[in-house]
């Protein structure tokens, strides 16, 4: 426990307006432990294939992030107690100061989920996803400074990386049904309340306007996406061909051509939604 209450110390102002030192080193050592989960999958999942630009490895360690590392500690930070007679409504609407350390750590990992991949970004990986990468990556930092509804973001956040988790799943584990269902499911859910969250949002008064307008076009935008790509996924709605006869895949709420899988090669291409969207995954680490 006292462990524990180090990481929550005042500490100096790093210079940058709610911001202090307590997050760029969280930031900065949950990128490192991203990183280190890297090297660690390479060694567990030794397989070729690649899905979207990345080895599949890396997406079974989002995966594996966002079905137990961001559960954790979005669970650790709603059972932490904050003060006598905080409603839920209290909860969302407070900043990053006034939550438990453990929902600060829910956003360095998320941020830690698109660093990891970014330094550098994979050649064969899409535009889309490279620019999703970096909209995760400025959302974890400006929920950070924030004034208030920092515990909006973390909901919403955690909320869109559960659809996108089940969208990973899919991507994986194309040959059963029960997932494929199970995503179509929560994938419209994690849509849902990613979108109520935003209009929730904009009824915080003390979050800038041009803040709140960036995370609402946002978060509308890429719950949209979403659940577009899961109508095609379904059959409800036609995908686009290219020319090479590549279809579109769906990318964290966007398209991006999918490479034909190659018969005398390694590489068997698919597609999923990775790591932690604001869409996530959330759209995730």
């Amino acid at each position: 426990r006292v462990g524990l209450r180090l990481l929550v110390l005042p500490s100096p102002d790093c210079g940058v307006p709610g911001m202090d030192m307590n997050d760029v080193v969280g930031l900065a050592v949950a990128s490192g432990l991203g990183c280190a989960a890297n090297r660690v999958f390479m060694v567990l999942v030794p397989s070729t294939e690649v899905v979207d630009g990345f080895p599949r490895w890396r997406w079974l360690l989002s995966a594996s992030t966002q079905g137990f590392v961001l559960p954790v500690l979005v669970a650790w930070a709603l059972l932490t107690p904050i003060g006598d007679g905080t409603t839920a409504t209290d909860w969302l609407a407070l900043s990053s100061r006034e939550l438990p350390i453990a929902a600060r750590w829910y956003v360095y990992a998320l941020f830690a989920s698109q660093t990891r991949d970014m330094f550098p970004m994979p050649a064969g990986a899409s535009i889309t996803m490279k620019v999703h990468h970096w909209v995760v990556v400025i959302a974890c930092v400006l929920a950070i400074l924030s004034p208030s509804g920092f515990g909006l973001f973390v909901m919403g956040s955690f909320a869109l990386e559960l659809g996108s988790l089940t969208f990973n799943l899919r991507t994986l584990y194309p040959r059963y049904p029960a997932i494929s269902i199970l995503y179509q499911v929560c994938m419209l859910l994690s849509n849902i309340a990613g979108f109520l969250v935003g209009v929730q949002m904009l009824q915080i008064s003390n979050i800038q306007l041009w803040m709140k307008l960036l995370f609402f076009v946002a978060d509308v935008g890429v719950c949209i996406g979403r659940q577009m790509h899961a109508l095609k996924d379904a059959g409800c709605i036609r995908k686009h061909s290219h020319k090479n006869g590549a279809k579109a895949s769906p990318v964290n709420g966007s398209a991006s051509a999918a490479p034909e899988e190659k018969r005398n090669g390694s590489v068997r291409a698919r597609h999923q939604v990775g790591g932690g969207d604001v869409a996530r995954d959330s759209g995730g680490m």
